[in-house]
């Protein structure tokens, strides 16, 4: 993904961050494994510490191979090799977008418009998010920044309304259990993680340093994931584990002086930033396939994989949803693994002894 078109790297650090607190935003209990509520609360660390090392690969590749993506990494090894590995970004990244979409229905059809057929709505959903993908790179790392902002807004908003509702006694004994149930909290939102993938995408488009901009997105993560879950579980006790969107939950019964429906400012945030990671699932998927196949077909491919997604969510929108809350979490790691953290390393580990013996050869 070699270009001139680049964005800051606190531009990557707010879609990376933005796409990651989707993820906890839409925390659902329902086909997750059932652990005490507070024990949720300490395996905040456990996952940080899990998605830390989810970006070696990224770490490796931005130090060995600056200005490549992890396609052009894989080509110094094989051509063929590097066709299989934008096929398999592609297919994660498609992956993502309908998982993405499935969830967006599943909230507005179960919460925003439940007597009514999402389908149009998810149409319209989707049509935006090609004409913003259309825009290119900069754009979204622009609508980003501003999404992230309107988001730590919103939630800043609903847990000062939340504050008069917290009661520490809904908690569950921290550690009742042992340490079990907090690694197995961290590793399942571990493997909810895939922005290293991204990440390894983008880099060749960042000017800058990353290291301090991905650090700061690891703090902020854990401060808005710690901050959300206290408020969910000492809000709501152990009614937020029956609840299929818990936070949405939350935010219904916010409310500060004459201000009240938090909700409806929760839904509107909801929206805009699922809106702005599968604008960027679309763009990376078109950029993948024009760099590695074909450039002819342009924007096509971002129609084509927005049309893709659609058939699949329209026509087996049950399926897809119930496929993706009843994986379990032996699977989604072992997904997580091969896909994000092994195969990147193992190309990243070969490229480089590669390197080294050329670069050894030349000197004898």
């Amino acid at each position: 993904m070699k270009g001139s078109v680049k964005i800051s790297v606190w531009q990557l650090c707010c879609l990376l961050l933005l796409s990651r607190l989707l993820t906890t935003l839409t925390f659902s209990p329902v086909g997750a494994e059932k652990i005490p509520t507070a024990d949720y609360l300490p395996a905040v660390f456990a996952a940080a510490g899990l998605m830390l090392f989810g970006f070696l690969p990224v770490i490796l590749q931005r130090k060995y191979f600056p200005g490549m993506d992890m396609p052009d990494v894989a080509y110094t090894l094989s051509h063929a090799l590097s066709k299989c590995c934008t096929v398999s970004y592609t297919l994660v990244f498609f992956f993502l977008t309908l998982v993405s979409v499935a969830r967006l229905e599943l909230f507005v059809g179960s919460v925003v418009f439940p007597n009514n057929d999402s389908a149009f709505f998810v149409l319209l959903f989707a049509v935006a998010a090609v004409y913003a993908a259309g825009l290119g790179l900069e754009a979204l790392g622009r609508a980003g920044t501003v999404c992230l902002v309107l988001f730590l807004g919103a939630f800043f908003c609903i847990v000062l309304a939340m504050t008069d509702k917290i009661e520490i006694a809904n908690l569950s004994p921290m550690l009742a259990k042992g340490v079990s149930p907090v690694w197995t909290a961290g590793l399942d939102a571990a493997t909810r993680t895939v922005e290293p993938a991204l990440a390894a995408v983008l880099l060749p488009r960042v000017s800058g340093k990353p290291g301090k901009a991905l650090a700061a997105g690891c703090l902020c993560f854990i401060c808005f994931t710690e901050g959300i879950l206290f408020y969910v579980f000492a809000g709501l006790g152990d009614f937020a584990l029956a609840q299929m969107f818990p936070v949405h939950a939350v935010a219904v019964l916010a409310e500060f002086s004459v201000f009240q429906r938090f909700d409806v400012l929760l839904t509107g945030v909801w929206i805009l930033t699922a809106f702005v990671k599968v604008s960027l699932l679309l763009y990376l998927q078109s950029e993948l396939l024009k760099k590695s196949f074909s450039e002819k077909p342009g924007r096509l491919y971002i129609l084509l994989a927005a049309a893709a997604v659609l058939v699949i969510q329209l026509g087996f929108a049950g399926k897809v949803t119930d496929y993706y809350f009843t994986l379990g979490l032996f699977w989604r790691t072992l997904l997580y693994a091969v896909f994000v953290v092994l195969i990147p390393l193992v190309f990243l580990l070969t490229a480089i002894v590669k390197k080294r013996r050329r670069e050894n050869a030349q000197l004898r």
